[in-house]
């Protein structure tokens, strides 16, 4: 074969979130069809769709749909495979991501008569949790971004990219991966709008072919962005007139081909290139656990923290799904309905229209009336409890907590047996987390407090509003539980928000409920559940922090090769976004410690289906590291922040339980 083999992969979505149902079969006329004629002239293409897209061409233009089929069997056309809808994996339970696949590969073999081998990985957003998924639906290759998990392995060297490679997932799964890439599809895109020229787009080619690429990814980004615009940005550029662009594409595809220099082909030809003698790479690391596409204002954050209401939206979706899984509900109608509730154009740029059509179509659910501070009761003699004007103190045998009265009950110390002495401010030498107060750390950039159990928010344009009030909390006894209850009422700048511990003294279990403030809508990012090691408590070479993401085992990640690993998922990539990364949480944990012991963090997806945030840095001999869940976080997405299906959904229950683990 003469020429660097090249591939397209043009992604179809008719729920593109900016897009309004009667924009159909404009967008079927000027973008698909386009797409059938190049291959009907004798150039391989790549088609990627949901299945729910194939439906909705179907019943605007049931020839385009007959026309791929017979341009498929061809071998003319190659479907890469989507699900039944576009959904991000690692924030779904694993069973519904099997549910998306194999809905989505009946509707294709019903249609289409064919059951793609290649699936690309929707919106680029991975984990290793979701791999073995893919491969147990009977995938032979999975397409993924190359860029954005390069930036993070410089160790890869850019000849992983020249050619597929071999993914290893979670239980030592491996498939072969395609690359897309997002700086070759935007070199695309910019030369079919008219922004750059064919020279200047041929000398880009060149280059990569000059620097040893052996599988090209031409293009392998949307199809409604030519002779169309969705209409998501300000910055999107003008159309030239229909067909102005498509006419661009036909005439590059002939360069190429007349060229020589490139060899048009059919996406999996590409696998015919695979080392298998190229040990398998890893895609996530500690500071990106779950890679996506193109720049990182487009994090996995992105559909589950921001949008409009993302963290009521998939709260109520878990809590559909939980009612499925435990009726043992077979019916494919209603997986099918889940699916689509849980697509991820719901959570981004999604028109006014089609959230009110979203809300109307949800079936209303009854949520428990959550009552805190019910209850009465005279503590064990097993459990101690000392209160001063700052602290008060609850220990036993087992474990202690120790908390500040001053900062709204944050924890000060908690960890196995009673609280040993310190001074300065620091937690008991044998609490593993609690305060790490001001003048602990000597590097001045870390000379602040850092709480443990506490809230914080930064509404956009004004100050940050924490729970860290002076209180005055009541303690009883709750015999049926076991448990020791202290409720506060904590003033904040948005008003009085009533905050209850549960704390199982005999178990090192503690329990955080927070009522009145999830009923406020608040733009901005939203924070609570932090819980700041104890360095002294902790072996930092032996450190680590994992979680599940889609996937039915937790995702394990090390916090030191060689010294401790920078990782901070909170930290903003711009004014905009506030937020770099961070942990679907599916398995509603996140786990954090070394090989002695470790703090779990526990919030029910049920309750509210918040992510979570690591954050771990060196500071001299020593470190800092932290564990979050975000409730809220802003990006351009979030712009329009509107909690009006509340009424509809329920409100999210702010509680989040915090385990300490004795390992081995």
């Amino acid at each position: 074969m003469s020429g660097t083999l090249s591939y397209t992969a043009f992604h179809l979505n008719l729920a593109f979130s900016s897009v309004e149902e009667e924009d159909h079969s404009l967008i079927v006329e000027r973008c698909y069809w386009p797409l059938l004629r190049l291959a009907q002239d004798g150039y391989p293409i790549g088609i990627e769709a949901t299945s729910y897209t194939l439906q909705a061409v179907e019943r605007c233009d049931a020839r385009w749909i007959s026309t791929l089929r017979q341009l498929i069997a061809d071998g003319k056309v190659e479907l890469i495979a989507s699900g039944h809808v576009q959904m991000i994996a690692p924030l779904v339970p694993p069973e519904v991501t099997e549910w998306n696949l194999k809905l989505g590969l009946e509707d294709y073999e019903r249609m289409l008569g064919v059951r793609p081998t290649v699936a690309l990985i929707n919106e680029q957003a991975y984990s290793p949790g979701i791999l073995p998924l893919y491969k147990a639906a009977g995938f032979k290759a999975i397409m993924m971004d190359w860029a954005e998990p390069a930036s993070h392995h410089p160790e890869w060297g850019r000849k992983k990219y020249h050619i597929p490679q071999r993914l290893i997932g979670s239980g030592d799964c491996v498939l072969p991966v395609i690359w897309s890439d997002a700086i070759s599809f935007q070199k695309f895109q910019r030369y079919a709008h008219g922004e750059i020229d064919a020279e200047e787009y041929f000398e880009f080619l060149s280059l990569q072919i000059e620097n040893g690429v052996k599988a090209l990814p031409v293009y392998t980004s949307d199809a409604e962005v030519f002779d169309y615009r969705p209409g998501r940005f300000t910055s999107e550029a003008a159309t030239a007139g229909a067909g102005v662009e498509a006419e661009r594409i036909r005439l590059l595809f002939q360069a190429l081909t007349s060229s020589g220099a490139v060899k048009l082909a059919l996406p999996s030809a590409a696998l015919a290139l695979l080392d298998d003698a190229e040990e398998p790479i890893r895609l996530e690391c500690a500071a990106a656990p779950v890679p996506v596409k193109k720049q990182r204002k487009y994090n996995v954050l992105r559909w589950a923290v921001t949008g409009r209401d993302d963290l009521g939206l998939n709260t109520y979706c878990w809590r559909q799904f939980d009612m499925l899984q435990s009726s043992g509900e077979k019916s494919p109608d209603k997986w099918r309905n889940l699916c689509n509730i849980w697509a991820s154009d719901f959570r981004t740029h999604i028109t006014e229209k089609r959230w009110k059509s979203l809300a109307y179509s949800l079936e209303p659910v009854c949520v428990p009336v959550q009552h805190l501070g019910n209850t009465s009761g005279v503590l064990p003699h097993s459990v101690s409890q000392t209160r001063d004007n700052r602290f008060l103190s609850l220990e036993s045998a087992d474990s202690h907590l120790v908390l500040n009265l001053y900062r709204g009950m944050a924890i000060h110390s908690f960890g196995f047996g009673r609280a040993e002495p310190y001074v300065a401010g620091a937690p008991a030498p044998n609490g593993l987390i609690g305060t790490m107060a001001h003048g602990f750390y000597e590097d001045i950039a870390f000379g602040a407090d850092f709480y443990s159990g506490h809230l914080v928010a930064e509404p956009l344009n004004a100050h940050k509003v924490t729970d860290l009030q002076r209180c005055d909390p009541a303690v009883a006894w709750d015999e049926a539980a076991r448990a020791v209850v202290i409720y506060a009422e904590v003033s904040t700048s948005m008003g009085r928000v009533q905050k209850e511990l549960r704390f199982w003294p005999h178990d090192a279990r503690l329990e955080v409920t927070y009522k009145g403030l999830s009923e406020k809508p608040m733009p901005g990012p939203k924070r609570l559940a932090h819980v700041t090691l104890n360095p002294r408590s902790f072996d930092r070479k032996k450190l680590y922090f994992e979680s599940h993401n889609g996937g039915r085992a937790p995702e394990r990640h090390s916090l030191w090769q060689r010294g401790t690993v920078p990782v901070d998922h909170g930290k903003p990539v711009s004014r905009l976004v506030s937020a770099t990364t961070g942990l679907g949480m599916t398995g509603g944990t996140l786990e954090i410690g070394d090989d002695k012991h470790a703090v779990r963090l526990e919030m029910k997806r049920t309750d509210a289906a918040g992510a979570g945030l690591i954050q771990c840095e060196a500071v001299g001999e020593s470190f800092f590291a932290r564990a979050a869940i975000t409730l809220r976080e802003t990006d351009e997405t979030a712009a329009r922040s509107d909690e009006g299906l509340r009424d509809r959904i329920g409100t999210p229950f702010l509680r989040y339980c915090i385990q300490l683990i004795a390992q081995g």
